[in-house]
């Protein structure tokens, strides 16, 4: 008995241990597969040894309640416990404080303000070079999203820049967000699982402007692509640049941007707006389209930056290339960014 006394003792100050630690990380730093991992399995052994205490000592246990300053003690956890769940629920103060505590935290770890982080893409490529300078707006990164057993995590947004002629033809992709170009996306039910998941209606218009089709005839790469290898980086968890070239096309060109994020609802685009939508309403992540932005360049006018402006969107879940220019129910998704400058 003494013996599994000292075994549980010690491992549960191992998993304790292990939890506090990346539940506080978790709490002040930005999402990661590693920390989540970790924190899911100190979670798993926690459950595992309190399974295993329970087995041998479940008749103390018993007794300690049988006893009134037990009972008042299981009286004032179960009460604790109520109130813990309406505050967060209700996301009422000090509750909602302490969360937004962690969202600021988290957002400073990612990129201080005037701080951004710099992309470099077809570094091989001849032509103009051309920068692009992101700065991340008020809704760039979601709210946290349950996954299990109480974790979190925080999309950002998918991203695509890429070359059109004066006629709208597509030339080249200047950057796309790595998890388009290789089905990097995670079932939020199981986020170990090894699906292969695509998001069509993240940038339908890009996908479709530059139609280039993949396996079972889908517009976005599988998880093995590599021609997008040179234009692809992670999400950058804030404000950043791109540094690239643009092929000599003449004088006059467009530079066009799409971008949308995950779980980006509103009353209008809310889960349950298009109940026979596989795309839509199967991830339960869609919420607002993809906004489209563009810059017109003439580079007859040296030493002239653009700023790049809303056009229109794409298709709610991605069935086809078109650009809407009717706004419509779209708010917090034109609020992805700040501004977008392109400058040669």
């Amino acid at each position: 008995m003494n013996n599994k006394r000292l075994i549980v003792s010690v491992l549960l100050a191992i998993v304790l241990g292990g939890l506090s630690i990346t539940g506080i990380l978790s709490f002040a730093s930005p999402y990661g597969r590693t920390l989540s991992g970790l924190h899911t399995w100190f979670a798993l052994l926690f459950i595992l040894v309190i399974v295993f205490h329970l087995t041998n000592n479940g008749r103390t246990l018993i007794g300690y309640f049988k006893k009134s300053e037990g009972k008042r003690f299981l009286y004032l956890g179960a009460i604790s416990g109520v109130l813990l769940l309406v505050g967060v629920v209700a996301y009422v103060p000090p509750f909602s404080s302490l969360i937004e505590t962690g969202l600021k935290l988290r957002k400073t770890a990612a990129v201080e303000e005037g701080q951004y982080q710099t992309i470099s893409t077809r570094e091989n490529a001849l032509g103009i070079a051309i920068q692009i300078d992101l700065r991340a707006g008020e809704h760039y990164e979601s709210e946290p999203q349950p996954l299990f057993l109480g974790l979190t995590y925080s999309s950002t947004p998918q991203v695509a820049f890429w070359i059109e002629d004066m006629e709208g033809n597509y030339i080249d992709t200047l950057y796309v967000t790595k998890k388009t170009t290789n089905a990097g996306f995670r079932l939020t039910s199981d986020i170990f699982s090894d699906e292969v998941v695509r998001r069509p209606e993240a940038l339908p218009y890009w996908a479709h402007k530059r139609a280039k089709k993949y396996d079972g005839g889908e517009l976005l790469p599988g998880r093995d692509n590599t021609d997008l290898d040179g234009v692809t980086a992670a999400t950058p968890s804030g404000h950043y640049d791109i540094a690239s070239f643009v092929p000599i096309l003449g004088d006059e060109f467009n530079i066009l941007m799409e971008i949308n994020r995950s779980y980006d609802f509103n009353d209008y685009y809310h889960p349950q707006r298009y109940p026979d939508d596989a795309v839509y309403s199967g991830s339960g992540a869609s919420g607002q389209p993809s906004v489209v932005y563009e810059a017109r360049v003439n580079l007859a006018n040296k030493n002239i930056s653009y700023l790049m402006t809303q056009v229109g969107h794409g298709h709610y879940s991605g069935q086809d290339g078109k650009l809407y220019t009717d706004m419509q129910g779209i708010d917090t998704a034109l609020q992805l960014v700040q501004r977008v400058v392109v400058s040669f």
